[in-house]
């Protein structure tokens, strides 16, 4: 059996892989130790032949995962040989699962083999704001807090896609509330004039060519709990949204049109607005390419998320 996940939302992509090891573990092997991964920085092949073609050990058969593969665009003759050998391995009674936390190259012959069965392979799409509005209500339900629909907007508006960040903010929202309603209120004390005052400042520092505050400003967010996929998310947000505000500006879009042509809330064009003028558009274009690069590079390469973010300030 081979199960593909894979797709822009790594939250639910990384739920779900968790919620299959944990029934296999139920239902097969308590101890676990028939679970193997492999990690795209590691991936060898014939250390992976080797796990998929044993039978489990004191149980009837084993769980082999394998993250990020396609991501990583492993060689030719590699995904040419890993291709003939998973066609062997269809028969077997082990369970494969492939999980790449990102959207791969769905024209690959690779791909393909691992997305064929329609019922065990799942795309994660980013949610849509319809989405996104149910995914809160149900993780605020479901973690005994409530919340209303302005501050729903709200947040999602400033936030974005990220469920990981979502999540992050809803338990810190939840546990300073206490059982009482999350109002629109709450959002702008706790989330946004925190986290913004920290990525507006640090977006600063890195638009206008400051290292030294730039790279003192992310160990501050460092040290107050954020970490490092967090903060590039957030900048990455924080540069696209720079984009729209800078290329509607310099066409004389009033903030009213601004807000309508690009649906952001209206507290969000607000704050963000006057930062967009402070620099060229194709500045700021140049900056949110490179925050996207680097996004693919967390997802590749094995070096620490840190050293990427450091790299990345000390280079604009």
């Amino acid at each position: 059996m081979f199960i593909f996940l894979y797709g822009e939302d790594t939250y639910r992509s990384a739920e779900k892989l968790t919620q299959i090891k944990e029934k296999f573990k139920k239902e097969v092997d308590p101890s676990g130790i028939n679970v193997i991964t492999f990690s795209a920085d590691d991936f060898d092949l014939d250390k992976f032949s080797s796990a998929a073609g044993q039978t489990g050990f004191l149980v009837a058969k084993r769980m082999v995962i394998v993250k990020n593969l396609l991501l990583n665009k492993p060689a030719k003759n590699i995904a040419e040989t890993l291709i003939e050998r998973l066609e062997h391995l269809k028969k077997s009674d082990n369970v494969f699962v492939f999980w790449e936390g990102g959207a791969p190259d769905k024209r690959t012959s690779l791909f393909k083999l691992l997305a064929a069965d329609k019922k065990l392979s799942q795309d994660f799409a980013a949610l849509d704001n319809a989405g996104l509005n149910d995914w809160v209500k149900e993780y605020v339900k479901k973690n005994n807090g409530r919340i209303n629909g302005r501050a729903i907007m709200l947040l999602t508006a400033f936030v974005g896609n990220s469920l990981w960040q979502l999540k992050n903010e809803l338990d810190k929202l939840i546990a300073f509330k206490n059982g009482e309603e999350i109002n629109e209120a709450d959002v702008k004390t706790f989330v946004i004039a925190k986290v913004s005052e920290n990525i507006f400042n640090l977006t600063d520092a890195v638009a206008g060519g400051n290292p030294a505050r730039g790279l003192k400003l992310m160990e501050e967010q460092l040290s107050a709990g954020l970490n490092e996929i967090y903060i590039l998310t957030m900048l990455a947000r924080q540069f696209r949204i720079l984009t729209q505000l800078s290329s509607l500006a310099a066409k004389k879009y009033s903030e009213a049109e601004i807000v309508k042509e690009t649906k952001l809330h209206p507290f969000v064009v607000k704050k963000t607005l006057p930062l967009s003028k402070k620099f060229s558009l194709e500045k700021i274009k140049g900056i949110y390419q490179k925050l996207v690069e680097m996004d693919k590079k967390f997802k590749s390469t094995s070096l620490p998320p840190k050293a990427l973010l450091d790299l990345f300030i000390m280079n604009i």
